[in-house]
Order: C-alpha cells, then structure tokens, then sequence
C-alpha cells in the first residue's frame, strides 16, 4: 500500500519530488530544470526582501510589514532543501513502515495502517485548502489594492526600476509565483513530517495488538515483540534526524511570524480585505506549529500506552524469561518517545502554548517601541 499520496503530489508540484513515472532521460533532466527553476525562484524572492529589510526598513511598521512573508519564504527554502538532501531518506522512511517489522501481518493491523493514512491523506487536503484560500484571498487583495496603483505586493530591493514598463509586470508575476510555490512547500513539508508521524502511532497501536494476541500463541515467543519495539524507537529518531533542521526552523519562525501578523492586525482597519488576509494567514501559520506540537504530543502518548497493553495481557500464564522481557519493555515505555528541537524543546502542546506566549511578549515588546 502506497502511504501519503496527497502529500508527496504536493511536493511534485513543489518541484522537489520528482513522479515516480519519470523515469526517462528526458523526464529528469525536466523535471531536474524545474527544481533549478524553483530554488532559483525561492531564494531570488528572498534574497529582494532580506536586501530590503537591510536598505530601506527604517520603523516598526516598515520591519512588520516587510518580515512576515521573508520568514514564511525562509522557511519554505530550509524546507526545499531538506527535502532534496533527504528525498532517498524520507523514501527509506516511507518503505519501512511497509515491510518488516512494521508490515501488516494480518487484515486487522492493514485496517490499523489504513485507517491512519486516511486521517492524514483528508488532513493534508483540508490543510491545503485552508493555506490556498489564504493565498488566493492574498493575491486578490494584491490586485484589487496593489496592481492597480501599480505597486508591488511586498516590499522588495530590486536592482532596477519597476514602476514602469514589462519590468513592473515579471516583478509582479515573480511575487506571485514565489507566493503560490511557497504555500505548497510548506503544506508539503508539514505533511510528509506529520503524517510519518501519524504512521509512528499506528504502529504503536500495530504493537498493541501484537501484545494482545501473544499470549494467545500455541508458543509465545518475545523476540519479534522486543524487536519491534526497540525498531520503533530508532525509526523516530532517524525520522527527527532528518527533520531537525525544519523542526527547529519551523519553531523559530512561527513564533515571529505570529508576533508580526498580531502587530499587523492591531494597525489595519477592521471591514478591510487586507484584514481578512492577516487574519487567514494568522491561523494557517497557528495551524502549521499546531500540527508539529500535536502530533509529537499524540507520538508521545502512544508510546506510553505500551505499559497499559502490558498490564492488559495474560502475562501470568507466560514463563520468567518472556516476563522479564516484557518489564524491559515496560521500562523503555515509560521513557516516552519524544520529538525535540535541538534535543531541548519537546514537540508537545505545553511547547505550542509557549510558542504563543513568546509571540505575545513580542508583540507588547513592537507595541511600546511604536508607543515611545
């Protein structure tokens, strides 16, 4: 069964996960122009603005106004090239989950697996729309307020006049391309990242029931119970290895972005379409950490459920040797596996809550540097 359809066509169209029916020359070397295009596309975007901030940001207004989207395009290249380094990685990733020991054994554990990968694939089609309609609410406010005085959508540094001329509309159509392409690397990313994730807990509940039928067997044996138990524990950590980066980014950046988007909603007036705008990306960004900190918070519960399906068994009917190994088992459980930024913030919901008590200290901070 192919896992997390929805958020690998996502990142086909991100340009950095090539279909798995180009297999040609011609088609690589395509889609390989392609990646080259976005990246070059990604970075140009965000090299204007950084460019900007430094040269022209003189206030508070001036600094919100033009950070929010740099950081959302920051985050979308460290993103785009996670994935290009780790893409035979993640791969890995996915093709464990479907062979041993993690390969359904029977059809109640292939209900289990597909169960979950439902949950995500309708999860990452929600998440999409949500984030597209922010983007399209963006570019129709851009056209209705920007295009027509002939004004860019963000403020950028360009190495050239483009209030007149062809020179106006490749800067405009740049901006708008490097906003749709954006929101998709980021939809993608979070999904491929949470839906392993969501993966991680189905083989949890996988193992459950695994324990639940052992006693049940004409001659228990531990050895694959213990095996597995211990496979899921490195599979995280190989999974968070190859997030880190993204991890730790991500959590930097919401935290920003959500102070800057707060300071932009207190200074633009209430019935405006640019109103709806900041309001819509506010909870897509709130949305994007959420989904990191639930998720890591469901792994972590999941994997202390191992020591209730323990306790739930017939384990008084299993001889010495097969208990010990279940209380080494129970031991490991209880040290829960736990997604962590920089091996120092856990990825759980008391870490989303302190997100948004950081970003609100700032947020007062941006407000009494503008009050004096």
């Amino acid at each position: 069964m192919a896992i997390l359809k929805p958020a690998f066509k996502l990142l086909t169209i991100g340009g950095c996960w090539r279909p798995r029916l180009w297999t040609t020359r011609c088609e690589r070397i395509l889609y390989s122009l392609y990646t080259i295009f976005v990246l070059l596309l990604l970075h140009s975007f965000g090299v204007s603005q950084l460019l900007n901030v430094i040269l022209n940001v003189q206030t508070t207004d001036d600094l919100s106004d033009s950070f929010y989207m740099f950081i959302a395009n920051i985050l979308a290249c460290v993103k785009i090239i996670t994935l290009l380094i780790n893409a035979k990685n993640i791969k890995i990733l996915c093709e464990k989950l479907q062979t041993h020991p993690c390969e359904p054994k029977n059809s109640e554990e292939l209900a289990i697996q597909r169960n979950y990968d439902r949950k995500i694939g309708s999860i990452t089609i929600c998440y999409a729309i949500l984030v597209e309609t922010t983007v399209f609410c963006m570019i129709v406010s851009s056209l209705l307020i920007d295009f027509r005085y002939r004004k860019l959508a963000y403020n950028v540094w360009l190495p050239f006049n483009y209030s007149s001329g062809k020179l106006y509309y490749v800067a405009y159509v740049h901006q708008l391309l490097s906003l749709f392409v954006t929101s998709i690397l980021n939809v993608g990313c979070d999904v491929i990242f949470c839906g392993l994730c969501v993966h991680a807990c189905s083989q949890q509940e996988i193992l459950q029931l695994r324990l639940k039928e052992f006693p049940k067997q004409h001659r228990p044996k531990i050895g694959p119970i213990v095996e597995f138990h211990d496979y899921l524990y490195r599979y995280v950590s190989m999974m968070q290895e190859k997030f880190e980066a993204v991890i730790g980014t991500q959590l930097t950046a919401s935290t920003l972005v959500v102070c800057f988007i707060l300071y932009q909603l207190t200074n633009t007036p209430l019935m405006s379409m640019r109103y709806l705008q900041f309001v819509l990306y506010l909870v897509c960004m709130m949305t994007q950490i959420f989904f990191y900190c639930w998720y890591g918070n469901a792994l972590k519960l999941k994997s202390i459920e191992i020591v209730n399906a323990i306790f739930g068994i017939d384990w008084t009917s299993l001889d010495n040797s097969t208990k010990r190994s279940l209380i080494i088992i129970m031991r490991r459980a209880m040290n829960p596996i736990e997604l962590t930024s920089a091996f120092v913030f856990t990825m759980d919901l008391s870490t989303f809550v302190s997100i948004l008590r950081t970003s609100y200290s700032a947020y007062n901070l941006l407000q009494r540097n503008k009050e004096s």
